[in-house]
């Protein structure tokens, strides 16, 4: 149940019709996976933590770096050297005592998917990598567990939601296609466009929590002329990861 200070603290988006009480509940009940504490993985886990996510598991094995501190606003100069994890558990902690988080320092792996995969509601990936997105996507397909996917590069930002009764990641980019493609560490990213990116894929999980509708649609953002595209996908029947899993989508 909620107590005065959730009224007080949640009061704005308790006022919408399609959240209320039952949805901040839906909230605050929920277990949400974090994988990745770069750009995007922050701006999910402020919105997250700031609108009442009862449980936010955090996976990183990343250390603060000087070169995160321009877009990744979390961390500040002094934590230069420290876990994301715990750096970004601490702020999350400040931000709103009542939020949950369990932190793992250390980069996904099976391992890991088998063990939190079974005790989470929505995953969402922040990872900056293609190994380690087609491991998250296989990993949700297994257990089906709905996931967000985000990626951002120099001036360009894409987003997809995927669940058991739609297309999977490796639809889209099968994982016999060779070469990693650029990661902003190669090519770069506007700040803004990762942040933007991070926030839309929080708002996203807040629809599934919420139990809104959610299409499977790609969605590409250019930082350049601040257009979106939007893509309709359909599920690839050979796909070797989701193939006969899945309702068609069309």
């Amino acid at each position: 149940m909620l107590d005065d200070n959730d009224y007080l603290r949640y009061g704005r988006q308790l006022l919408l019709p399609d959240w209320g009480e039952g949805g901040q509940q839906a909230i605050a009940n929920a277990k949400v996976l974090v994988i990745g504490l770069g750009g995007l993985g922050v701006s999910v886990l402020a919105s997250l933590a700031g609108c009442g996510v009862g449980k936010l598991v955090l996976v990183d094995g990343d250390k603060v770096s000087l070169s995160n501190l321009h877009r990744q606003w979390i961390y500040q100069p002094e934590q230069v050297g420290m876990a994301k994890v715990h750096a970004a558990t601490r702020w999350a902690n400040q931000l709103n005592p009542d939020v949950h988080v369990d932190a793992y320092e250390q980069m996904v792996d099976e391992l890991t998917l088998h063990t939190l995969l079974p005790e989470v509601d929505l995953v969402l990936d922040c990872t900056d990598n293609l190994g380690s997105r087609h491991l998250i996507n296989r990993g949700c397909c297994e257990y089906r567990r709905p996931l967000i996917s985000g990626a951002a590069i120099g001036w360009q930002g894409q987003l997809q939601y995927i669940a058991p009764s739609g297309p999977c990641f490796a639809c889209l980019c099968p994982q016999q296609q060779g070469g990693e493609p650029a990661n902003c560490r190669e090519a770069g990213v506007v700040p803004p466009v990762v942040s933007a990116i991070g926030h839309l894929q929080a708002l996203m999980a807040l629809k599934v929590l919420l139990n809104q509708p959610l299409d499977f649609h790609l969605r590409r953002f250019d930082g350049h002329t601040l257009s979106w595209q939007q893509f309709e996908l359909g599920a690839n029947p050979d796909c070797t990861v989701c193939g006969g899993n899945h309702e068609s989508h069309h």
